[in-house]
């Protein structure tokens, strides 16, 4: 599981002040993992569990008496309000919350910018007017940047997590794929990565006539020589992902794919070496789409074109806030980690070499290290 801080709360509190809330509530989902330890994989949409932060006094969990097992094993919070119904809980949590709250609050909820409640849009609105006069607003933008600083023990996960990744796609690239199905190559990636950490996934694409198709999870064509097999996959390590791809070529490249990977990793470098606190992740993107429409390449496909972005952070989600575009005026800050990936596809190949790097205090650090050859 992951594991919550007192800092980690006191940030939210701190947070809560300046925004104007005196509480805050999230369901189901990664908000939940990170204010309350408790892991994604205990999800449930009939049984859904709820956290409530004071900004000041303790916080409390509604959870299903199911659930509760799960609950006191992987959560620091030891005050459970329990419900046994399957039908109404979003109305269970209001009563609770009115009991507790008192009239005349600000509650703060999953509403905006890439966040969900885990709850329907009647149940929101049974929950708005349970608790009336208590005003709710949205949090998300509180809840980001809480999320986008990652702590030690946060860095520590990614770390071993890349790590875990890094050797996963060294075990897939050894094996000879010559006359095997697209599809069996995906299964042995993700069974690697499987195998080391908490949760995994996998896309993959080959051949010529496939290399626009970018998440595929493995077809049944055979694997000819000259194809080059492409894949972009990460694994989770205490609720944190990774997400980064590597490529190789069925029997040995051809020229022309060493130069159009060496010249996509250059770009890709350029982006990661401008890394830095205080940097725009804008300027990063201007930077890698401009130097991505000069090259020189016949493309069929620009992919962080096709994204609107050259990147995005990594954490509890494999893609979350910031996202490195031009449209986003994020500031870099120590303890985020973004993903840097301009990339394009050409009919003899997907060049896309993902890279996963950490915001240092005076600079970066490069999580993912497979080799991109």
């Amino acid at each position: 599981m992951t594991r919550p801080s007192s800092h980690r709360i006191a940030r939210a509190r701190e947070e809560m002040k300046v925004h104007g809330l005196d509480f805050l509530l999230v369901g189901p989902g990664t908000n939940l993992t990170f204010l309350s330890g408790i892991s994604g994989s205990f999800e449930d949409s009939s049984r859904p569990i709820f956290m409530v932060l004071p900004r000041l006094g303790s916080p409390w969990l509604l959870a299903h008496a199911a659930s509760l097992p799960k609950v006191s094993l992987s959560s620091w919070i030891a005050d459970v309000e329990l419900y046994t119904s399957n039908q109404l809980p979003a109305l269970e949590l209001a009563v609770q919350m009115n009991r507790r709250l008192g009239s005349g609050r600000r509650v703060g909820v999953e509403l905006g910018f890439e966040q969900q409640l885990g709850v329907s849009y009647c149940d929101l609105q049974l929950i708005e007017e349970q608790l009336s006069p208590a005003k709710v607003v949205d949090a998300s933008e509180l809840l980001w940047s809480l999320r986008m600083i990652k702590t030690p023990d946060d860095i520590d996960s990614i770390r071993r997590a890349c790590a875990m990744t890094d050797q996963a796609y060294a075990a897939t690239f050894a094996r000879e794929w010559l006359g095997h199905a697209e599809v069996e190559a995906r299964r042995f990636l993700y069974s690697q990565l499987l195998a080391q950490s908490q949760g995994a996934w996998a896309s993959v694409t080959s051949g010529s006539d496939n290399y626009n198709v970018l998440m595929g999870t493995g077809s049944e064509r055979i694997l000819e020589s000259g194809d080059m097999l492409w894949f972009d996959s990460g694994c989770q390590v205490e609720d944190h992902w990774t997400d980064y791809g590597r490529a190789g070529v069925i029997g040995g490249p051809t020229a022309d794919q060493v130069y159009a990977q060496r010249l996509v990793h250059e770009i890709t470098l350029e982006g990661v070496r401008m890394v830095a606190p205080g940097i725009p992740v804008a300027e990063i993107a201007h930077h890698c789409n401009r130097r991505v429409e000069a090259i020189g390449l016949p493309v069929s496909l620009c992919i962080s074109g096709a994204a609107a972005r050259v990147g995005h952070g990594i954490g509890l989600d494999f893609t979350e806030p910031p996202h490195v575009s031009e449209e986003d005026d994020t500031l870099l800050r120590s303890g985020m980690i973004i993903s840097i990936e301009p990339g394009v596809s050409t009919d003899f190949g997907v060049f896309h070499i993902e890279e996963n790097v950490l915001v240092t205090d005076d600079g970066y650090e490069l999580l993912s290290r497979a080799p991109r050859e």
